[in-house]
């Protein structure tokens, strides 16, 4: 048998990195828009917390001025 490389294998072997390259090609597109869904999750998350903290911090200062209010001995009770 001839070691030479046959054209019907070069064809395959031709057709298989093809192949192979298409379907990464399909894999990188697939993880490129999961990726850049995960980062407007993040983002919509974030955003969410800051609200959060903010109405928190809100609490806190109504809590401390109830506080006030209740220990202050010129509030008329």
């Amino acid at each position: 048998m001839s070691d030479a490389i046959t054209q019907f294998e070069l064809i395959v072997i031709a057709g298989s990195v093809l192949g192979v390259w298409l379907k990464h090609q399909a894999d990188y597109g697939e993880l490129k828009g999961r990726v850049a869904t995960l980062e407007k999750d993040n983002s919509e998350i974030k955003t969410d917390i800051k609200s959060i903290l903010k109405d928190v911090q809100e609490i806190k200062l109504l809590l401390a001025r109830n506080q006030i209010d209740r220990f202050e001995p010129n509030n008329g009770k």
